[in-house]
C-alpha cells in the first residue's frame, strides 16, 4: 500500500458509516403509515373541525336557555330643540294674605317670576340595560339543545368514518406497493429467462435447425412479459405515490416491512354482522338522522299556532339633558334626568300564519318516515357488504392456498429440472421454461395474498377491528 492511501485510509474509514446510512433504508410498517395516515389526512382534519363546529353550536343552543343581557347607550344632538313657552308673574293668579306678614307683600303674584314650561338642550343622553329570560317555550329551547347535541354526535360518526376511509386506503395502496415490488422483481427474472430463451431459438433459427414458428413463441412471451413489467413498475409507482400522498412521506428510501398475513383469520358471520351493525359509522349516521328528525318535529310542534311563548324581562332606563359647559361658570343639575325600572312578564304566539307551521310539522312527520325507511335499508345493505367481505376473504384464502400448493409443487419441478441438467438428462431450456412456470405460479400467489388482503380491510372497514 502506498504512503498516500495509508494517508487517506483514515478519511475513508470515517466517511463509510455515513454513506452506509445515507443508503440504507428505514423500515415502514403498516401500522406506522395507518397512524401517519390519520395525522396528515385532510379529510380528517375537516372532520375535526365539523366537530369543533358542532361542539360550538351546542353552546349557542344552550345559551339560548340562559338570561340574556342587552345594552344600549345614545348621545344625541338637538338642532332646533324647543323652546318651550314662558309663565309671566302673575299669570297664573294672585294669593293675599289676610294678615300681613312682614317683610312679605299682602299680595304675592303666582308664579314670582318667569317660568319657563317645555323648553330642551341641545344634548340627550340616553342609557338602557334590559335582562330577558325564556320562561316556557313549549320544549323548543330543550329540543334544540338536544338536537345541537345529536349533531355533534354525527359529527363524530362521521369523522370516525373518515378515519375508517383513510385506513382502508392506506392498507390497499400498502399492499397494492408491496404486490407490484414483488410482482417486479419475479418478472424480472422471468424476462431474463424469456430473452436467453428468445437468444438461443434465435441461434437455432439462424442455422436452421429451428422454424419460424418456435422463435415467435418464445418471442410473444417475451413481449407479454415485457408488458407486465412495465405494469408492474407503474402499478408501483403509482401506489407509492398514493401512499405517500396518504402518510406525507417520501417513499423513495422508505421499505415496506409488512408482510402479507401467512393465513386467513377464523370469520364468524354473525359476530362480525353484529359488530358491524353496532360499530358501523353509516348504521350510527342513520340512527341520528331518525332521532334528529324526531326532534325537529318536536320543534315544529311547540312552534305552532296558539302556543305562547312566556318570557320574563327586567328594563333599566337612564335618560336626561345637561347643559355642558361651553362657556363660564357650569352647575350640574339633575332636574332633566329620569331614571325608570320596568318588570316584564310577556307572552308571544301566533294565532295564525297561514297553514305555515302545520305544513313544517307534516314536513317533519315525513322526514322521520324516510330516516326509518333510510336506516332499514342501510341494515339491509351492510348484511350484504358483511356477506360479499367474508365470501371475498374466504375465496382469496382458497385461491392463496391453491396458488401456494402449485408454487410449491413447480419450484419442486424446477429443482429437478436443475438436477437432471446437470446429470445431462434434461436440456437448458428445459430447465428454462420450468423457471418460466414457477415464477408465474408466484405471480398467482402474490395476486392471491393481495386480494386476501384487501378483502380483510373491506371487513375491517365494515366492522373497525381487525379480523
Amino acid at each position: 500500500m502506498t504512503a498516500s492511501a495509508h494517508r487517506a485510509l483514515p478519511f475513508i474509514l470515517l466517511l463509510a458509516p455515513a454513506v452506509l446510512g445515507q443508503s440504507q433504508a428505514q423500515a415502514l410498517t403498516l401500522d406506522q403509515a395507518v397512524e401517519l395516515a390519520r395525522k396528515n389526512s385532510d379529510a380528517i382534519q375537516i372532520a375535526r373541525l365539523a366537530v369543533q363546529k358542532s361542539r360550538a353550536a351546542l353552546g349557542e343552543a344552550r345559551g339560548r336557555a340562559l338570561p340574556h343581557l342587552d345594552f344600549q347607550a345614545s348621545a344625541s344632538y338637538l338642532i332646533n330643540p324647543p323652546p318651550g313657552y314662558t309663565v309671566a308673574p302673575g299669570a297664573l293668579g294672585t294669593f293675599a294674605f289676610p294678615i300681613p306678614v312682614p317683610p312679605f307683600s299682602t299680595t304675592i303674584q303666582l308664579p314670582q317670576s318667569n317660568f319657563n314650561v317645555g323648553a330642551a338642550l341641545h344634548n340627550l343622553f340616553s342609557v338602557t340595560a334590559t335582562l330577558n329570560q325564556p320562561l316556557f317555550t313549549w320544549g323548543k329551547i330543550r329540543n334544540a339543545i338536544e338536537l345541537a347535541s345529536l349533531q355533534l354526535d354525527a359529527a363524530g360518526t362521521d369523522m370516525s368514518a373518515r378515519r375508517r376511509d383513510i385506513d382502508m386506503q392506506v392498507r390497499r395502496s400498502y399492499f397494492s406497493a408491496l404486490l407490484a415490488g414483488r410482482s417486479r422483481d419475479v418478472l424480472k427474472r422471468l424476462r431474463d429467462t424469456a430473452a436467453e430463451i428468445v437468444a438461443d431459438r434465435q441461434k437455432g433459427f439462424d442455422e436452421g435447425t429451428l422454424n419460424k414458428e418456435s422463435l415467435l413463441e418464445v418471442k410473444a412471451t417475451l413481449a407479454s412479459l415485457e408488458a407486465k413489467l412495465i405494469e408492474a413498475e407503474q402499478s408501483q409507482s403509482s401506489a407509492l405515490t398514493g401512499l405517500g400522498v396518504l402518510t406525507g412521506q417520501s417513499m423513495d428510501d422508505l421499505e415496506l416491512a409488512t408482510d402479507f398475513s401467512s393465513s386467513l383469520p377464523s370469520l364468524d358471520e354473525q359476530v362480525i354482522l353484529t359488530l358491524a351493525l353496532e360499530g358501523s359509522p353509516e348504521m350510527a349516521a342513520a340512527r341520528s338522522q331518525a332521532e334528529r328528525a324526531r326532534r325537529r318535529l318536536s320543534i315544529e310542534e311547540g312552534g305552532a299556532i296558539l302556543h305562547p311563548d312566556v318570557n320574563f324581562g327586567i328594563s333599566l332606563d337612564v335618560s336626561g339633558q345637561e347643559d355642558f359647559p361651553y362657556s363660564g361658570a357650569w352647575t350640574f343639575s339633575n332636574n332633566t334626568w329620569n331614571v325608570d325600572v320596568a318588570l316584564t312578564l310577556g307572552i308571544k304566539m301566533s294565532a295564525f300564519d297561514g297553514l305555515e307551521s302545520l305544513h313544517r310539522i307534516q314536513q317533519a312527520q315525513k322526514d322521520i318516515d324516510m330516516a326509518g325507511v333510510a336506516l332499514s335499508q342501510e341494515t339491509k345493505t351492510l348484511r350484504i357488504q358483511v356477506r360479499q367481505a367474508i365470501e371475498t376473504a374466504r375465496k382469496g384464502d382458497a385461491a392463496a392456498q391453491a396458488a401456494i400448493a402449485r408454487s410449491e409443487y413447480l419450484e419442486e419441478k424446477l429443482r429437478n429440472a436443475t438436477v437432471a441438467l446437470a446429470n445431462g438428462q434434461a436440456s437448458l431450456e428445459d430447465r428454462r421454461k420450468a423457471s418460466l412456470e414457477a415464477g408465474s405460479a408466484q405471480l398467482d400467489l402474490l395476486l392471491a395474498l393481495y386480494d386476501r388482503e384487501a378483502a380483510l380491510a373491506d371487513i375491517q372497514r365494515i366492522t373497525g377491528e381487525r379480523p
